[in-house]
């Protein structure tokens, strides 16, 4: 890999955490805290809707792989050469919906990327916009309900409640 791909990497993935840190680690819990867990959420959830889908709309527009979620997609499409490509290609075909579900918990943006279909497409389908809503509605009840459990802990303990 060139130092130019290698750069542009390093810059998608520390943008990414930013605005996850950002809005999951800071936002999140002080809205949640604000307004309760089903204000909150709510409110959130349009938060993080706009962020991703901004960060798709940047994705799209870039038409370049930052995430490298392009080079696995290519990988998948080919015949694997080396044992060590076969092995990786079997993992990532064997576990699409558990891995599209994990990923969800973490980042709405990064599971539609991991479920897209075709190398180089930088565009939503249909499916990516159903893929989308169900990662929405899985991250935003998972780190609502993630928040709410930490801030009811976090009263108990400070004797709040």
């Amino acid at each position: 890999m060139d130092t130019h791909k290698f750069a542009e990497r390093v810059a998608g993935y520390a943008t990414l955490t930013a605005v996850s840190i950002a809005i999951d680690d800071f936002l999140w819990p002080a809205v949640i805290l604000w307004q309760g867990a089903i204000a909150g959420g709510i409110t959130m959830f349009w938060v993080a809707l706009l962020a991703n889908l901004i960060m798709l709309w940047a994705y799209d527009k870039l038409k370049r792989d930052i995430l490298c979620f392009e080079a696995l997609r290519e990988l998948t499409e080919q015949e694997p050469t080396s044992f060590g490509k076969r092995l990786l290609v079997k993992f990532i075909r064997a576990g699409k919906v558990p891995a599209f579900i994990a990923i969800s918990f973490y980042d709405p943006f990064l599971s539609v990327l991991y479920m897209r279909k075709g190398a180089g497409r930088y565009q939503m389908e249909n499916r990516d916009w159903g893929y989308f809503a169900l990662a929405m509605i899985i991250a935003c009840t998972s780190w609502t309900f993630f928040w709410q459990i930490i801030i009811v802990i976090g009263k108990v303990l400070w004797g709040l409640v």
